[in-house]
């Protein structure tokens, strides 16, 4: 009697098993309204029949568990209510003799509000209230395990050490609330600029740190990579903030140092991080510095670089070099045009010193419109010269350029603004536009083509090459990657690929050209392999405009000699 009086008030569940059947015997008052189940839905219903303890790491191999050992006890364990919602509870059993039958007694607990009280202390031990990111103590342990993933990796990662410029002067003006409230948005916008492994931090007042993880193998590439996010954490944190009914702006200073596996302690590197910082202070604020000073150097001529690159966009400081693209025995048939940078101090720059860089930073857009624009304002001057109105010129377009949504209305305006005819123009596409969205590549192909614009495939068999889009693509030639002739004399298989791109060329109707000719048993390779048409240091260098038309005009008139 007493013991029934003990389970009927009882302020834990309390859930009565059959030993053997798995049956519910009992269940008291407090576990049905923990669970939303009335007390004759329980009864009789095995274990696994009820839904609380359906999804419970399944039920029959718990209750096996209880069957076997007795005594059994789980200190968090999930059960899920009638109405679908989940409850920590703490679930302890013991089996014991009632009647002749042997029972399961499992005591069960709510543990939903000491989850929660734990929940917060946590909360207060590794999270700042203000802002809800990592505390200083939870970011010392997500850089220790930074360095050891960069440990086992053999990959860069940074630290970025950030303090907002002239913060104290909003505080007393506006108030330590407007503070505070620029501080959340502040965390929201940094939280917004990295990636989901990377970690915000801030560590008093406003001093934050981001931790990147698992950047590149090479330190220069991790370091641009820390840059780029840096940068982008600037222009985020440039934005106006709304501070009550007020707008302010307001701007930061960034210190950044790398690492790669534990060569330095924790503390070292915020230091270094709070060094650079500090030296981005005395630089006039707003920027990121790096701590270490080779590579500071490398980052500042890569941004001066940068400065330079667009200001010569907009003061137009490139021409344009020709390669001959040559048939037969030399005969000119046209020309690859390949810019150059007419450097003001540096002197003229080859493509491979600035083009990359204008691909990083978005300005190979405007760079290779003006190429275009120069190329078929050439071919219109060309058209009314009795000795070059037959050549034709090649311009290699980027895949960012040609997936410009306006491509073909550029292309369209290039020309009729020059008066060129687009019979002469060839644009060069790389395989790479390949990858994705191969019906849209298509589409613009065949509009440029209706008006006459040739193309061209470059580097062919180096990259994505697909003979399902070879064959719907409106090409007039491909051509064979100087990779391939430079060792076709001496590799037999670049000798089997060459051969195979012309024989394929021709089966399609194709022209065919291969680059990089540099030595007469080059092009006998080829002529003999059936291919007629070159490029190369054989036979011309990339040539300003007037060494070009003077060679151009040379072959003329051995070619009419002949």
């Amino acid at each position: 009697m007493r013991y029934r009086r003990l389970f009927e008030t009882a302020r834990d569940g309390i859930l009565l098993l059959n030993a053997i059947t798995a049956e519910i015997e009992d269940a008291n008052p407090f576990l049905t309204e923990l669970l939303g189940y009335s007390h004759a839905e329980l009864l009789g219903k095995k274990l696994w029949e009820v839904g609380a303890f359906a999804d419970v790491a399944e039920s029959r191999e718990k209750f096996s568990e209880l069957q076997t050992r007795g005594y059994v006890r789980y200190d968090d364990l999930p059960l899920r209510t009638r109405s679908g919602a989940k409850i920590p509870v703490e679930f302890v059993s013991n089996t014991y003799d009632c009647a002749g039958v042997t029972v399961i007694q499992c005591n069960i607990r709510d543990i939903s509000a000491r989850k929660r009280a734990d929940e917060k202390i946590n909360e207060l031990a590794f999270f700042d209230p203000l802002t809800r990111l990592p505390n200083r103590t939870l970011l010392l342990d997500r850089l220790q395990q930074a360095l050891i993933v960069g440990s086992r990796s053999a990959s860069y990662g940074a630290v970025l050490f950030l303090d907002l410029d002239h913060f104290k002067t909003l505080n007393d003006t506006l108030g330590h609330d407007m503070g505070d409230l620029q501080l959340q948005q502040v965390a929201q916008r940094l939280t917004d600029c990295v990636r989901e492994g990377d970690t915000v931090a801030r560590l008093g007042g406003d001093e934050f740190v981001v931790v990147l993880e698992s950047l590149h193998t090479h330190p220069r590439e991790a370091a641009n990579q820390a840059q780029d996010v840096g940068e982008k954490i600037l222009a985020s944190l440039n934005q106006p903030y709304t501070l009550g009914a007020a707008e302010y702006r307001s701007t930061a200073s960034i210190g950044a140092t790398l690492f790669c596996g534990a060569s330095l302690s924790i503390e070292d590197l915020l230091k270094q991080a709070d060094l650079a910082m500090y030296k981005t202070k005395e630089l006039g604020r707003n920027g990121l510095q790096f701590f270490d000073p080779a590579m500071q150097t490398a980052i500042i001529e890569r941004a001066a670089l940068e400065n330079e690159l667009r200001l010569a966009i907009a003061e137009g400081q490139f021409v344009l070099h020709y390669q001959a693209q040559v048939v037969g025995d030399g005969r000119t048939m046209g020309a690859e045009v390949l810019v150059r940078w007419q450097h003001p101090v540096r002197g003229l720059m080859a493509p491979g010193d600035f083009v990359p860089l204008a691909e990083e930073a978005g300005l190979i857009l405007s760079l290779g419109q003006w190429v275009l624009q120069a190329a078929c304002a050439q071919l219109a001057q060309w058209a009314d010269s009795p000795k070059f109105q037959h050549l034709k010129l090649a311009v290699n377009v980027s895949a960012h350029q040609f997936r410009r949504p306006d491509f073909v209305e550029q292309v369209l305006a290039a020309l009729e603004r020059s008066g060129a005819n687009p019979h002469r123009l060839r644009l060069e596409l790389t395989e790479s536009l390949l990858i994705d969205n191969v019906p849209s590549v298509i589409e613009k192909m065949f509009t440029l083509k209706a008006k006459g614009v040739c193309f061209s495939l470059d580097d062919f068999g180096t990259g994505y090459s697909s003979l399902s889009y070879l064959k719907r693509m409106p090409l007039d030639e491909l051509k064979i990657d100087r990779s391939f002739v430079r060792d076709i004399l001496s590799d037999h298989q670049d000798a089997s690929i060459a051969k195979t791109i012309i024989a394929l060329t021709q089966s399609l109707g194709l022209n065919v050209i291969a680059e990089g000719v540099e030595i007469e048993a080059q092009r006998d390779f080829l002529t003999a392999a059936g291919c007629h048409a070159y490029q190369g240091f054989l036979f011309s260098r990339p040539l300003p405009l007037a060494s070009f038309e003077r060679y151009a005009h040379r072959a003329l008139e051995c070619d009419t000699l002949q």
